[in-house]
This record gives structure tokens, sequence and C-alpha cells, in this order.
């Protein structure tokens, strides 16, 4: 009885516990600082793929590369490409990447997404602001902001945090690429990569999670999708001079 007791009170503690720190977390804030990792080039990714990578692609396998950190003292983050062959063209998959405010029921977790600010600059750049909320499991989720730019005249989109609100995360840099496949007519292959690094150290399964598997689903629900739709178009807000390029 007394053990049962025991449990419901720390229960009760740690969730008012939880419940303040949220509370006191003022996400309008600026984040502390303006970036710590390396942001990535808008452009393709200079990685060879193997014969085994080719046939694992063929079978329709994403091909994940893991990366050392950019700072090997780094034991909160670390970096991993994620390929994948997708039976759609590139604007279909553009259609998926780019429509971020219909994410939540199509990516693993993800509790809420939704953009608040899309900006074309003169460059033809676009950039998207976008609040995502991801609950890797009970009593962890994690809501950060993101700043997005989409180059369409590079076929990428790159990332970081939007250094003006906090964020949970540490920092964040990322790139979605989309090529033409190298064989197959009306086929795309896709490129994601991820770094991450966290403030604080995180239970492994957390870690392997948001590094790993998150890594592996964020392709495989983009080839769901555009597989589904091998018709789509980029969204019209997402297109330059009335035209996708």
């Amino acid at each position: 009885m007394k053990t049962v007791l025991f449990a419901s009170l720390l229960l009760a503690f740690l969730s008012y516990h939880a419940a303040t720190v949220e509370a006191k977390i003022n996400r309008n804030a600026d984040h502390g600082h303006n970036g710590k990792l390396k942001p990535y080039s808008p452009g393709p990714f200079h990685m060879k793929l193997g014969k085994k990578d080719e046939v694992d692609l063929e079978k329709g396998n994403p091909v994940m590369k893991q990366l050392p950190a950019d700072d090997p003292a780094d034991k909160l983050g670390g970096k991993a490409i994620c390929v994948q062959d997708v039976k759609a063209p590139k604007n279909a998959v553009w259609n998926q990447i780019l429509d971020l405010d219909k994410y939540k029921g199509k990516v693993a977790k993800l509790k809420e997404c939704k953009n608040y600010t899309v900006k074309k600059n003169f460059d033809g750049s676009i950039n998207i602001k976008t609040k995502m909320v991801i609950g890797v499991m009970p009593g962890y989720a994690y809501e950060n902001y993101y700043d997005h730019t989409y180059r369409p005249d590079k076929d990428s989109v790159t990332w970081q945090l939007d250094y003006d609100k906090t964020s949970d995360f540490d920092d964040v840099a990322g790139h979605w690429h989309v090529e033409d496949h190298p064989k197959k007519e009306g086929h795309s292959r896709v490129f994601y990569a991820c770094d991450l690094k966290f403030k604080n150290s995180l239970p492994k399964p957390i870690m392997n999670f948001l590094q790993k598997t998150a890594l592996k689903q964020a392709t495989a629900w983009v080839k769901k999708e555009s597989e589904a739709n091998p018709d789509a178009e980029i969204p019209a807000q997402f297109r330059r001079f009335g035209r996708d390029l």
C-alpha cells in the first residue's frame, strides 16, 4: 500500500513539475544563440553510392549513411543522410515535402505541424517558418520552431531553427534534395539529412528514434505519399512566376 501511495505521489509531483517547467518557457523569447551546427548548402549531396546501395534502392529500401558530428567532441548530436528512390516525378515529391501544414497524420509521432510564415524572396527562394511538436514517447514531447528555405533552382530545402523563438532542441540543420532518377524516367531520387544537437543527454531509445528511426521514416512517408499521388504538382504558393521550375 505504501509503495502504491509513494508511486502515486511521485507521479503527481513529476506531472506538476513538468507542467510548471513548461509554463515557464516563453516561446517568443530568442533561442539564446544563432546556430551551433554547420548549416547545409542547397544543391546536390556530394556522396557516392556503391553497388550494394544501388541494389538496396532498387528493392525500394532506404540507404542510410551515418556520419560523425562536425565537432568530434559533441556527444549530444550526430549527422546522417538517408537516400530513397521514389516511383514518382519530382513535382509529386515536392508536393509532399513542401505541404508542411498537412504533415500531421503522415509523419509518425508528429502531434502538431503548422506554418506561421511563408514569404517569397527577391532571389526566387521561399522562406517557410514552421512550428512542430513531436511526441517520441509518453513524457517526451519536443516543441521546435524551424526556419526553412526552399530553393527551386537548386531542387533543395535547407533549414535550421528559428532563433527568434525558443525551441526544445539546442540546434538543428537539415536538407532535402530531390533529383531525377539517374536511370528511370519519371522516377526520383530523394536525399534527406537532419543533424540534431540536444540541450541535455537523453535516454538511448529516444536518441535512437530521433537520430536514426525518424530519418528513415521521413523518406518512407514521402515515398509512400508521392507514389500514391504521382500526378500531384508543386503547391501554387511555392511556384516561381506561376510555374514549376
